[in-house]
């Protein structure tokens, strides 16, 4: 006869920082005293659906995501019950069960660096000719990808020169006014 049924191995959290790779954490195991072998049933309740529940190895799996929707803490409940048998006629059981609550943790993705890939370089345009389209692409990339909103802020662009914001380039309609004639730096700075 099952005198104790425990949780001899608890998760209490797992950690996932956005855009990491995959991880399987969270290992649990109960047992019974003394050890009979009593089938068990494990029950998880509020598991995010974004974290798999792996029964036969007794963990949990977090595929790698950057989404940063699902920056959180998530509390979620495990249970285990087994059904001891009576008498030796199985008829009726009592049921023996340990339930407790761990967290689910989604961190903030960790930038390494922050660069620009690509630079605008010098635009040139001589007075009179056709005007610039899509010209300057830039681009800023952060290791790891995370999806962060970028900000970009130009300082020193000449209002005849028009920013195109989702396609980080410019355009310069054509134009024969002489005194725009002259060098003008501009500064691009992207914000994650």
């Amino acid at each position: 006869m099952v005198s104790t049924y425990t949780d001899t191995t608890t998760v209490t959290e797992i950690r996932y920082g956005i855009g990491t790779p995959t991880i399987t954490d969270g290992l649990y195991v109960f047992d019974e005293a003394p050890f009979c072998g009593y089938p068990e049933t494990v029950t998880v309740t509020n598991l995010p659906v974004f974290v798999n529940h792996n029964e036969p190895s007794s963990d949990f799996t977090i595929p790698s995501t950057s989404d940063l929707s699902l920056l959180g803490e998530y509390i979620v409940t495990l249970k285990s019950e087994i059904c001891v048998p009576d008498d030796y006629t199985q008829a009726t059981c009592t049921t023996m069960e340990v339930e407790y609550d761990f967290k689910v943790i989604m961190q903030p993705c960790i930038v390494n660096t922050y660069t620009a890939t690509k630079e605008v370089g010098d635009i040139s345009y001589n007075i009179g000719a056709s005007g610039l389209v899509d010209v300057g692409n830039y681009i800023f990339d952060e290791d790891p990808v995370c999806n962060y909103p970028e900000t970009v802020t130009l300082f020193g662009l000449p209002a005849f020169v028009t920013h195109i914001d989702p396609d980080s380039n410019f355009d310069l309609p054509q134009t024969n006014d002489l005194s725009l004639i002259g060098s003008y730096p501009v500064t691009i700075r992207s914000e994650i």
